[in-house]
């Protein structure tokens, strides 16, 4: 039987070990990329804020709060996301609810969208970051999960002859031999199921962003999405509002209005709006000292206008 002396040696060695590993994965990763400038430099690249608010949101709902940018060790390091679920009825929750039907209790999400795409120096520099947040907390690999999710195929870093091997486990889903595992999600191969919406918007793909919208509607959950879809693509977001107009009674699109149409007014051009608007609905929006600002305007103009002409 260990005693507590020996104990204490065996997590300090553990700890000693993570760290050892996340630096020296981290140097590897500026060696492979001297010189390089891009958001994977520094270490402390901003998560997406879009996707950010997604998760939020996601998350949410299931009363579960998410850690972001997670400070590891004292070198200019963070965890994009970490889940940390310490309770049984929140890991089932997770389980399934969510996508990640794999977490344990301490859980890093990274993502990697169309304009940064996942590489194996990125790669590394996760795993590294991961390593350096099992060292500093005392986190046996065994509760640990790290999760990357790619717009796209990761092709370079799933090929069979990379550094470490990968298998898939269903539908845009891949898991590494090594522990903790490395759980791939590529969004372009996912199923399009409720589960999966907060991560399908984020698809490098129109056609399967406009098939999960199209999902969203005939399920009655549209309106929880169009907001962050309108952000991700303004144009095939519309495309579907128009196509999920055709055949609706005059209550439900007027309802549809009611319920979407203030969160999308910040993103539509005023000049977009005024083409809509009669001259008295544009007049009666006006206050009064707004409408002798105008009319003095008007009075300028037409004054400069004489001016020219004489």
């Amino acid at each position: 039987m260990k005693t507590s002396f020996q104990s204490s040696i065996e997590n300090q060695q553990s700890k000693m070990r993570y760290y050892v590993i996340g630096a020296f994965t981290i140097m590897a990763f500026l060696n492979d990329e001297p010189g390089k400038v891009h958001r994977e430099t520094d270490g402390r690249s901003e998560i997406d804020p879009l996707f950010k608010a997604v998760l939020d949101f996601s998350f949410g709902k299931l009363g579960i709060p998410l850690k972001t940018q997670v400070e590891v060790s004292r070198l200019p390091r963070t965890i994009a996301v970490m889940l940390i679920l310490d309770k049984e009825s929140d890991l089932e929750k997770v389980r399934s609810e969510t996508p990640f039907y794999y977490v344990r209790t301490h859980n890093q999400i990274e993502f990697k969208g169309i304009s940064d795409p996942l590489t194996i120096p990125g790669f590394r520099l996760i795993l590294g970051r991961a390593n350096l947040y099992m060292g500093e907390n005392e986190i046996p690999a065994e509760q640990m999960t790290i999760t990357i999710i790619c717009s796209r195929k990761p092709r370079k870093v799933l090929r069979s002859d990379s550094e470490v091997e990968f298998l898939p486990l269903g539908e845009g889903y891949y898991q590494s031999t090594n522990n903790p595992p490395v759980n791939l999600i590529v969004i372009n191969e996912l199923e399009t199921t409720a589960k999966n919406y907060p991560l399908l918007m984020f698809t490098s793909s129109k056609k399967k962003f406009k098939k999960f919208l199209l999902d969203t509607v005939k399920n009655n959950c549209f309106d929880a999405y169009v907001e962050f879809a309108y952000c991700v693509n303004p144009q095939i977001t519309k495309e579907v509002i128009e196509m999920a107009g055709h055949g609706l009674s005059k209550e439900k699109l007027a309802f549809i209005a009611n319920d979407i149409g203030p969160k999308l007014l910040p993103f539509i051009p005023k000049e977009e709006l005024l083409k809509h608007l009669t001259v008295e609905d544009r007049l009666a929006n006006l206050t009064t000292d707004e409408l002798r600002k105008r009319l003095k305007e008007l009075e300028d103009k037409e004054k400069n206008v004489r001016y020219r002409e004489e």
